[in-house]
């Protein structure tokens, strides 16, 4: 009866890394209106964590910066966090594997601030490299978890 306990311990701890590492980030931004959203959200089960509203006037810079992350031996991984700066207040958007990447994305926000062209605009942003280690573990913790649940064999 405790291994069935410490099965479903497991899989709740999985299930809730799993959802976190899900945690997405969205941008909505009206020129006309001159009002941004920053919304963070877990997406799989409809939840909202987080919004903040702001001006688009108060949209200082977007920067990526470089983090780096434990890797497979002893080495360290690189990777960048696209970063908005309100009001001299740092706010991760999204992680991304390499500067390219990252700097793409921070173009595309910086085209919407500063081009007349665009009246709306929602950045909705993806899974990232930091978040993707959270899903696998919870994945795993999940599946561990299910197995020792439903497991015939009892040890005694």
């Amino acid at each position: 009866m405790s291994r069935k306990i410490v099965a479903f311990i497991i899989f709740l701890l999985g299930a809730g890394i799993f959802f976190l590492g899900m945690l997405q980030t969205n941008l909505n931004c009206d020129k006309l209106s001159d009002i941004c959203v920053l919304q963070s959200s877990i997406p799989a089960v409809r939840l909202n964590l987080d919004s903040m509203r702001f001006k688009l006037s108060d949209m200082k810079e977007i920067t990526c910066e470089r983090r780096t992350q434990a890797s497979r031996g002893s080495g360290r991984r690189a990777y960048y966090e696209l970063t908005l700066n309100i009001k001299n207040e740092p706010y991760v958007l999204e992680t991304c594997p390499n500067f390219k990447i990252c700097r793409r994305h921070a173009d595309k926000l910086l085209d919407f601030k500063h081009l007349t062209e665009y009246k709306k605009f929602d950045y909705k942003t993806s899974i990232g490299v930091s978040n993707v280690m959270g899903v696998v573990l919870g994945a795993v913790l999940i599946i561990l978890g299910l197995k020792m649940f439903f497991d015939k064999n009892e040890d005694n």
